[in-house]
């Protein structure tokens, strides 16, 4: 079935967002959804930044702001929609419910990027895969993914083999 980890260093943050692209493409190609895939790391350490190259990998062309204050944005792409939530503010699992998180695990043609899962445990067992991303030296990026389901681990299989087309 494929190896349930990967680690990818990046030389660069050039590297690190043509990756987050590729990987999109590679997983919309396969009609990997519904996916939800958590985002974990330091603050600055590209959560963001990786949710939106994958969003541009995916051809959207709009604005990408922080959902840091708001606690999610949704975007279409296409025959495909993605959530972004950051749940760095998040006051409790009820706030989640409140907005929709039922109705969106339900649809098909969804992908939801969580950063932050941690604070929502309920939410981070559902995590097809988990990003573990951090700042190397001289501006690289360190991504570390585990898969937590079967399509996470097709999703890591699609990221090493975007990984090795990159050079990582």
């Amino acid at each position: 079935m494929g190896e349930s980890e990967l680690i990818a260093e990046l030389s660069s943050e050039q590297a690190f967002t043509d990756l987050a692209a590729a990987f999109a493409r590679a997983l919309r190609a396969a009609r990997a959804w519904p996916l939800v895939v958590g985002l974990r790391g330091d603050l600055g350490s590209g959560k963001t930044t990786w949710v939106r190259a994958m969003l541009r990998g995916l051809g959207y062309e709009g604005r990408v702001p922080s959902p840091t204050y708001t606690l999610l944005e949704q975007y279409a792409c296409g025959d495909l929609s993605l959530v972004h939530l950051d749940l760095y503010r998040l006051r409790g699992q009820d706030e989640l419910e409140n907005l929709g998180l039922r109705d969106w695990l339900a649809e098909q043609e969804r992908w939801i990027a969580v950063e932050w899962p941690e604070r929502a445990p309920q939410l981070a067992e559902r995590c097809d895969v988990t990003l573990e991303l951090a700042v190397m030296d001289r501006g690289g990026r360190r991504v570390a993914a585990a898969a937590g389901t079967r399509l996470g681990l097709e999703a890591i299989g699609l990221l090493r083999q975007e990984a090795f087309n990159n050079g990582a």
